[in-house]
This record gives C-alpha cells, sequence and structure tokens, in this order.
C-alpha cells in the first residue's frame, strides 16, 4: 500500500495504536464475563455500557479544546498511561477478591474518560503524518491493523485468560497500554495551533459547535450516527447476557464469537476505500444503516451459534466499511486548526446516545426479553435509513468537497 511509505513516524503512531487495542480486545470480552460473574440482571450488566460511555457525553467537548491547544504527544501519553495504571490496579482488586460492582462502575467511567482524550487525539495525528489524497487507505490501513488487535486477536485471549484465573486479563490489558505510551513518547512533539488566553477555551468549544452545526453533510452524518449509536448500545449492552444463554457459549465461546465478528470488521475496513470509490461515501454509509437494521431482526430469531456467528461476522464487515468512511470525511472537510474541536463536538453528538440506548436496552430488555429489544431496534434501524436518505448521499458528499476546493483554492 503506498500509505507505508509515510515515513518511521507512522509506523510508530501504527504500532501504538495496535499495542493499545491488544489490551482493549482483551478487556472488551473480559469486562463483560466479570459483570456476569457478579450478576445477570440486565440492568446491571447494561450500567456497565452506561458509566464507561458517559465521558464521551460530558468530556468530549472541552477535550476537543484541549487537543487544539496542547502537544497531542503528551495528551496520548497521559491518557494511555492513566488505562495502563488503572487496569493494573482492577487486576489487584479482582485478585484480592475487593471488585464490587461499585467499583468496577467506577473504573469503566475513568477509563472512558482517557479513552475519549487518546481516541480524539489520535485522529488529529493521522492527518499530520499522511497527505490528504492518501488519507482513506491510511485511515483503513490504522483501521484494519487496530481491529486485528482489538477484535480478532484480543477477545479469544481475553476469554481464555478470563477462564484461567480472572485478574490475568487485565493486567496484560494495563501492560498493552504503557507498551504503546513508550512508543507514542518516541514520536516528535505535536504541537497545536497558538493557544487563546485559558479564560477563553469555552468559547473554543462553542466554535466547534457551532462549525459542525453549519455544516450541513456532517451534521446529518453525525445526527445519523447519533441515532444509530442509539441503537446499537441498546443491543450490544446485552449481548453477553444473550450470546451466555445459548448452548456451547461460555467464556471462551464469547470471546471467539467476538473474534468472528472482527474478521468481518477487518475485510469492511480493508475494502472500505475500494467500495467507496465503485459505490461512494454517500451510498457506504447510509447502506450501512439498511444492513444495521437487517443484522438486529436476524439477532431477534437466530437460535444456533453458528448462525450468530454469521451475522457478527456481517456486522463487522459493515461497520468496517462505513467507519472508515466517515472519519476520512471529517479529515478532509475540517479544517485542521479545528480538528480537534470539530472532531469533539461531531462525537458529543454521537456519544450522547449511547448512554441513553444502554440504559434503555436494559430496562427494555428486564421488561420485553432481549429478542424483542433486538427485533424492536432493528425495525428502528431501517426507519432511521429511510428518514435520512436524501440528507447523506453521494451528491452532497461532492458538494461539500467541491467547497472544500473552492476554499483552498481562494486561500
Amino acid at each position: 500500500m503506498r500509505v507505508w511509505r509515510a515515513g518511521p513516524n507512522f509506523r510508530r503512531l501504527w504500532i501504538a495504536s495496535t499495542s493499545a487495542n491488544m489490551g482493549d480486545g482483551i478487556g472488551k470480552a473480559a469486562l463483560p464475563l466479570l459483570v456476569v460473574s457478579i450478576s445477570r440482571d440486565p440492568i446491571v450488566v447494561a450500567s456497565l455500557l452506561t458509566f464507561a460511555s458517559l465521558p464521551r457525553l460530558v468530556f468530549t467537548l472541552p477535550f476537543g479544546a484541549l487537543i487544539d491547544r496542547l502537544d497531542r504527544r503528551t495528551l496520548l501519553i497521559v491518557a494511555h498511561t492513566v488505562r495502563g495504571v488503572l487496569l493494573g490496579l482492577l487486576a489487584l482488586a479482582v485478585f484480592t477478591g475487593h471488585l464490587t460492582v461499585t467499583l468496577l462502575y467506577g473504573l469503566a467511567f475513568v477509563l472512558g474518560t482517557a479513552e475519549t482524550l487518546a481516541d480524539g487525539t489520535a485522529e488529529t495525528l493521522v492527518p499530520v503524518l499522511v497527505e490528504n489524497e492518501h488519507l482513506e487507505d491510511a485511515n483503513g490501513a490504522l483501521y484494519a491493523t487496530s481491529v486485528t488487535s482489538n477484535e480478532f486477536v484480543g477477545p479469544p485471549v481475553g476469554g481464555l485468560l478470563f477462564a484461567a484465573f480472572p485478574s490475568l486479563p487485565f493486567l496484560v490489558n494495563a501492560l498493552g497500554f504503557l507498551g504503546s505510551t513508550a512508543l507514542i513518547s518516541t514520536l516528535p512533539s505535536q504541537p497545536a495551533r497558538h493557544a487563546l488566553p485559558r479564560e477563553l477555551w469555552w468559547r473554543e468549544v462553542v466554535d466547534g459547535l457551532k462549525w459542525l452545526w453549519s455544516h450541513t453533510l456532517l451534521r446529518s452524518v453525525a445526527l445519523l450516527m447519533a441515532l444509530t449509536t442509539l441503537l446499537d448500545a441498546a443491543v450490544f449492552a446485552l449481548f453477553v447476557l444473550f450470546a451466555t444463554a445459548l448452548p456451547g457459549v461460555g467464556s471462551v465461546g464469547y470471546g471467539l464469537l467476538l473474534t468472528v465478528g472482527a474478521v468481518g470488521h477487518i475485510l469492511g475496513s480493508l475494502l472500505s476505500p475500494y467500495v467507496s470509490r465503485r459505490f461512494g461515501a454517500g451510498r457506504t454509509v447510509l447502506g450501512s444503516v439498511f444492513v444495521l437494521g437487517l443484522i438486529y431482526l436476524g439477532l431477534s430469531w437466530v437460535h444456533a451459534p453458528l448462525l450468530l456467528a454469521a451475522l457478527l461476522m456481517l456486522d463487522g464487515l459493515n461497520l468496517g466499511l462505513s467507519g472508515v468512511v466517515r472519519v476520512s470525511l471529517r479529515q478532509q472537510l475540517v479544517p485542521p486548526d479545528l480538528r480537534g474541536r470539530v472532531g469533539g463536538a461531531y462525537r458529543f453528538v454521537v456519544s450522547c446516545a449511547a448512554p441513553l440506548g444502554a440504559f434503555l436496552g436494559g430496562m427494555v430488555g428486564q421488561t420485553l426479553g432481549l429478542r424483542e429489544t433486538f427485533a424492536i431496534a432493528g425495525g428502528l434501524a431501517l426507519v432511521v435509513a429511510v428518514l435520512f436518505v436524501g440528507r447523506v448521499n453521494n451528491r452532497a458528499i461532492a458538494r461539500a468537497e467541491q467547497q472544500v476546493g473552492a476554499q483552498t483554492a481562494q486561500s
């Protein structure tokens, strides 16, 4: 791929991302299994995702201003170090038998806070290291290799480690983040633009929100993804209960199911640039929401683990195809000095839905049942896709790209 000619700095960022995502993948299987070992109440289980996703709602906007003000390498180092230390403490709590639901919720919230800072910062580094015409290829390659660690290798390892010794996956997870910190520290400093007076930081936050709201296309994509995220959180906050209740699926089987989904995710990430060029970015993004609705409907009736694995592979493929396109669109359409704040505003809009979706999923799952919750989410996803047909499409993206080209020519 042409993107690998980007130089040693991009390669170090790629390796650091792989290390961090390996830890994430292990935790992706181990954390739900840990909470299920404490309680099988749908509300208790779904609340873990609620606490983990709340920081995106609370901190995304101010973090966006920080990213545009401060050295981005330093911010990544701080975020990954915090995650490594906290996961080490979680491993200690599990090992000594002092873990409680309250402590787990608190750790999930702080880990989510550090993840929010890391994700926002990392997104602004890629356009610095890669030329604009290679962004989609770079994001696809970075996304695919990260998913390989996060979802393909990590979850089965997490399931195996948890089955062997419950504290072990969190210790390995911590080491993954600390290894990522060591690599990021070798990157050159990435200072942001000249900072405004400290008391005016909130105006920078408002600037990011205003810019996003004034951009018709990105505003529509953000709203579309917010509604999709709400439904996705409602479904997958309960997925561990659903999957582990099927015959033959235990801790190891749950990790393997996540791995099957990751196979599709990797393929989707690698194929995304080609699919986007063939069908257009608009059709790729909107089509993914239609497919998502069908996947949720399929979950509502599937009983065999093999069929469930097939649906998860399709879900991963779908997510990989659209995820790379959305990130690349933001990087191409947002001015460099606004990327942190507008990215923060975008993630804030989308993240508002995750805690609500997880909570609603737990309530509906407890009242109506898991399969009924999946069926409702599937029907609503199809309705959402139809509502956005006129807002997110190839013509709208072409107009937005032409506006960027005209502005660049004038400057």
